[in-house]
């Protein structure tokens, strides 16, 4: 057993790194959150160079050498100090597809965040002078821009360590964990108050979109998923970005009014939340770091009264401009402040995520000898109900959808990814025209599907009784107030948590004021009291009648 390395420092996660701190509590057992490149080298490579050029990217970056894990009441990003870094070789007959089938099933093995490492790399040998690199990075430490700062640092880094001298990379500003003690301390100090108002105002009310699903809902998921590719010609979305009233329309603005057309026909909701990642790299000191920045803004679009294209593409402008103004709030502050219907196993807020990159080099430095390209790896995890992955280049668009597996069939993923460019060439040549009349393949082909789609298997729990944590005892009703011991337990520390007078067992948890690292408190008092609760049901909306009920948990001392 090899030793553990030596802790340098200890500080608080980021707000990101919480979040999927808990979410990976959540779905233990399931590599949901894993990142994902892979590099083609055709060409001599010496792989203990590689190897050391490994080694020095870890050391350049804390973060690649960090873990997370609960400390106390609050999750740490613990620091440890660095040391070689292993790259196993492995030997692969059947060529590039046989290839793509190992890097699949190495994906899919879970990180231990408390332990780590959370950067896992391998050599695949599929020939002589034939080789994948695979980068296996839990999310939690890296992100899509992070990744192309790992390869360029490996790529520029193999000749110095092949022949022993020194490189030319400049030393590292920062260090993420920095990054995170800055934003900690502008939510701290009320520097984001405004971002979080607006948040709150432009997320009120939003509901859960629910797309009618092929197939009954499993008691357990696989995560995996079916794809469609996406291609629209750039004369389509030049026209729709020429002709847009106001003008100030960028291609990825009329990819996500598009999008939110195709979800609204499909789920026949008027109100349509996209979840848009961007860089979160606010100052060019963060460029070179490596670390878990990306921030996801909720974008809302309102489809009500039938408007035209046009109408909801001069809207996805508004909204977008507005939404990059106010985007240096953590998601898990907007989804506070938004009172969003929490589901367990759900992200609040947006199930669904729209992604339009920009089509540059990966920067890649020269190795003499050999080529290198990136390869493509099979569909990873899903954790959404549906993704579309796009990239723009001068215009024109191209990508693919992709839907849960377990929801939905190969053929639905077909018809989505095809209801993009219907609805953008039919805008392109009348934008006036309502969405109702424009053509959207997986409403339009689907009505049975529709008519059978399944029920929810559950409504978000609202308060019953009392939503307010001032209500008095006198003020609930029969039923109200506990009657096991497991029940008055928890009344107890949702008291001394939430820090409110009165608690009734119908009392919904977010509504008293609840979050989710007040979850996880309550979760781990419990458990020193006695009582084994399930965290991915404390995530999602609950009472504590409900939860004790479905915890089926024996009695415990309550006192």
């Amino acid at each position: 057993m090899s030793e553990m390395p030596e802790e340098l420092f200890s500080l608080p996660a980021s707000f990101g790194q919480k979040r999927l701190w808990l979410l990976e509590q959540a779905q233990s057992g399931a590599a949901l959150y894993t990142m994902r490149a892979a590099l083609r080298m055709r060409g001599p490579v010496d792989a203990g160079a590689l190897e050391r050029a490994l080694g020095e990217v870890v050391a350049r970056h804390e973060v690649l050498r960090s873990v997370l894990r609960l400390d106390g009441n609050d999750i740490a990003q613990v620091v440890l100090a660095p040391r070689p870094v292993p790259l196993p070789v492995v030997e692969v007959a059947g060529g590039p597809d046989a290839a793509a089938a190992v890097a699949d099933e190495l994906s899919r093995v879970p990180f231990d965040l408390a332990a780590g490492p959370l950067l896992r790399c391998t050599l695949l040998r599929i020939g002589q002078d034939d080789h994948v690199l695979l980068a296996l990075v839990h999310h939690s430490v890296c992100d899509g821009l992070s990744l192309g700062v790992l390869l360029r640092e490996l790529t520029a880094l193999y000749e110095p360590c092949l022949h022993g001298a020194g490189h030319a990379l400049a030393e590292l500003p920062l260090q993420y964990a920095d990054y995170a003690v800055w934003l900690r301390e502008q939510v701290a100090s009320g520097a984001l108050e405004g971002q979080a108002q607006y948040w709150g105002e432009r997320l009120a009310g939003v509901r859960e979109l629910r797309l009618p699903a092929d197939l009954p809902h499993p008691a357990t998921r696989t995560w995996k998923a079916v794809s469609a590719p996406v291609k629209v010609a750039a004369p389509v979305v030049r026209q729709l970005r020429m002709t847009a009233p106001g003008g100030g329309v960028t291609a990825s603005m009329v990819a996500l009014a598009a999008y939110a057309v195709v979800l609204g026909r499909w789920s026949g909701q008027q109100d349509v939340v996209v979840g848009m990642p961007i860089a979160g790299r606010p100052e060019v000191d963060l460029e070179p770091l490596v670390g878990f920045f990306v921030n996801t803004l909720p974008v809302r679009v309102d489809l009500s009264g039938d408007p035209s294209f046009s109408e909801v593409l001069g809207q996805v402008r508004d909204r977008c401009v507005e939404a990059y103004s106010n985007g240096d709030l953590p998601f898990e502050l907007m989804v506070e402040r938004a009172h969003a219907d929490r589901r367990a196993g759900r992200l609040p807020l947006a199930q669904t995520l729209l992604n339009v990159q920009q089509s540059v080099p990966l920067g890649l430095a020269e190795i003499a000898g050999v080529e290198l390209e990136p390869f493509p790896l099979p569909e990873g995890a899903l954790h959404f109900d549906a993704i579309a992955d796009l990239v723009e280049d001068r215009d024109a668009v191209t990508g693919r959808v992709s839907l849960s597996a377990d929801l939905f069939t190969e053929r639905t993923a077909q018809l989505a990814a095809s209801s993009l460019p219907a609805v953008l060439r039919a805008a392109s040549a009348a934008p006036g025209t309502p969405v109702s009349a424009l053509p959207c393949p997986v409403a339009d082909a689907r009505p049975a599907a529709v008519a059978a789609a399944p029920e929810p298997v559950s409504e978000p729990v609202s308060a019953s009784v009392s939503t307010s944590a001032r209500g008095s005892v006198e003020a609930y009703v029969g039923g109200a107030l506990p009657e096991t011991p497991g029940e008055h337990l928890l009344v107890q520390l949702w008291r001394e948590v939430l820090e409110v007078g009165q608690v009734g067992v119908h009392d919904e948890f977010y509504a008293l004021g609840g979050n989710s690292m007040r979850a996880v408190r309550i979760v781990m008092a419990a458990r020193d009291r006695g009582l084994e609760l399930p965290l991915d049901r404390m995530l999602g909306q609950h009472t504590i009648r409900e939860l004790m009920t479905e915890a089926g948990a024996p009695a415990v001392a309550a006192a």
